[in-house]
């Protein structure tokens, strides 16, 4: 059985010597899918993940304008890496971000705000199965994360899912929705 940090090694080297050309193009064509995936739902209020760069994560940042012309609400963390916690922040066009000891880009002077009445929470994975399950980056953040909301959990990849993911573990919260350029997926 191949593991889950094994897994998590080959996918983000495969993620990093990934062309530029065809990130641009299926981040592209995600972003589409997401705002058709927004729309159909009535999403007023949304947490997201802001992209790591070097990891050439999905960036749906070129959204976020259209999603305040719209008045929706979009909320992003800041992670608490000595407490293994995040804190969450209204995220608007006046918001500064800085980079992170991880990458992440975090809001150093937004508004904290909590997770009430959360209509979707966009989740960052490496890899993710047709079960919806996924694997993140190991630190067990958004699991505790989606443990803690009713709001619809919707996994963003750009690839597809693979058949199954074999190492799960109890504590693994299943997504509702995968979004990726090519399909939507729905779970349960």
């Amino acid at each position: 059985m191949i593991s889950k940090s094994y897994l998590r090694k080959v996918i983000l080297q495969y993620r990093v010597l990934t062309d530029g050309l065809m990130y641009d193009q299926r981040n592209e064509q995600l972003c589409r899918a997401i705002f058709e995936f927004i729309e159909s739902k009535n999403i007023k209020k949304l947490h997201t993940f802001l992209s790591i760069e070097k990891n050439k994560e999905p960036d749906i940042s070129p959204l976020f304008k259209s999603f305040w012309k719209e008045g929706k609400q979009v909320i992003v963390s800041k992670t608490d890496f000595m407490f293994k916690q995040m804190r969450h922040y209204h995220l608007d066009e006046k918001t500064d971000l800085v980079v992170n000891k991880k990458g992440i880009p975090e809001p150093s002077d937004a508004e904290e705000t909590s997770l009430e009445d959360l209509d979707i929470i966009f989740v960052p994975l490496l890899l993710s199965d047709r079960l919806g399950y996924r694997i993140g980056y190991g630190g067990g953040y958004y699991d505790r994360l989606l443990g803690e909301t009713k709001a619809l959990k919707v996994g963003l990849s750009l690839s597809p899912p693979v058949d199954r993911i074999i190492q799960t573990e109890k504590w693994d919260v299943p997504l509702d929705y995968l979004i990726t350029p090519f399909k939507t997926y729905q779970y349960g």
